[in-house]
């Protein structure tokens, strides 16, 4: 049987679909076509797109500093390649070069280097890598870390990140595939013919791929801080200074208008908040608000938390037709203590470096 499916696939008539309808083999084909499609592609969006601001992330260092860490959602295991597109510059024709690696779960790491060609800002494209998976992992994120160098004398800066998956072509592997410990069966087209019968099984494990495919995670929200800029040229106590921490000038604007869809929370679904905290000492805490939750923080690093969705819808749900929620940091007189600030600045006080939300 071929696990086969076309790009973009020709949706199903639902008035096909309603009792009393003879069954089709032309809406059997489509199903099954759009199941293979979906697994293929869905989540091939963005699951990085970070910009910075000119001369902010930048660095001198001629070895490898470590500057940027996101934590980004997995796909399947077949999906194995993830593609980065880095925007920078260093005013040399000698390049500059940035290396990015995936952490798995098990500690595993896969990385790539990217060397930046441009000699000034926006003059050219995108530089590209890609990060390739060669083992089977457990787990539903991984950590992406980015490092930068720039050649002796010269100084390098990057002014935007995007990464995502890479689609998967046509055919699906043979065999039961898996979204992390979920299972997924690839409809073959063969037996999707009009004088081939129609098992129950077909039906069994479509409502089956349909719950595996809703479990997929969606970012809603992905940002880093820049740790460790270095420049000889540019004095950062001046308005220029790199991002390093969450800080009170973010809260009204960091946040991401997200759709969370209907049946999330019926399905058994939820959204995930993950924060990436550095520089908190032994025995110190701080309560963090995101999306309505308060997230008590007591370690260093990565942590998960579970987001109730307790917030009230945006007004923009009823443009969009669908539910939509302020991904993000909230803006409340709480959230001072969780902060960066003259008051904690980073160099003393535990503070969030990182934050990702991740929804279906």
């Amino acid at each position: 049987m071929s696990n086969s499916f076309t790009s973009t696939p020709t949706l199903v008539d639902p008035g096909r679909l309603t009792a009393g309808q003879t069954i089709r083999t032309t809406e059997i084909a489509r199903l099954a076509d759009l199941q293979n499609y979906i697994f293929a592609t869905g989540g091939t969006h963005n699951v990085l797109s970070q910009m910075f601001d000119d001369l902010c992330f930048i660095q001198d260092s001629t070895t490898y500093v470590s500057m940027c860490e996101w934590t980004i959602p997995l796909l399947s295991k077949e999906h194995d390649s993830l593609v980065i597109n880095v925007s920078g510059y260093c005013p040399t024709a000698a390049n500059a070069t940035a290396r990015f690696t995936l952490t798995m779960n098990d500690a595993t790491t896969y990385s790539t280097e990217i060397s930046i060609t441009d000699q000034g800002r926006y003059t050219s494209s995108f530089n590209q890598g890609t990060v390739s998976i060669t083992g089977s992992h457990a787990g539903d994120t991984a950590q992406l870390s980015m490092e930068l160098k720039a050649p002796a004398g010269q100084e390098a800066v990057i002014l935007a990140v995007q990464a995502n998956w890479q689609a998967l072509t046509s055919p699906l592997s043979t065999g039961v595939l898996q979204i992390n410990s979920r299972s997924f069966v690839p409809q073959g087209q063969t037996r999707q013919g009009a004088d081939l019968p129609l098992s129950s099984r077909f039906g069994v494990q479509t409502i089956n791929n349909i719950n595996t495919l809703r479990a997929r995670g969606r970012v809603l929200f992905n940002w880093s801080g820049v740790e460790g800029a270095s420049s000889a040229v540019y004095d950062f106590d001046e308005a220029k200074s790199p991002p390093r921490a969450i800080g009170p000038g973010d809260l009204p604007s960091f946040y991401s208008p997200a759709a969370i869809f209907m049946g999330t929370v019926e399905n058994g679904l939820s959204v995930k908040a993950y924060l990436n905290v550095k520089n908190l000492g032994v025995g110190d805490s701080f309560s963090f608000i995101v999306m309505g939750n308060a997230l008590e923080i007591n370690a260093n690093g990565w942590t998960e938390f579970d987001i109730d969705l307790m917030q009230d819808q945006l007004i923009l749900s009823d443009q969009f037709q669908l539910s939509m929620y302020r991904a993000g940091v909230d803006q409340r007189t709480a959230n001072i203590n969780g902060i960066a600030s003259p008051t904690y600045p980073p160099s003393t006080s535990g503070y969030v470096a990182g934050l990702c939300i991740i929804g279906v």
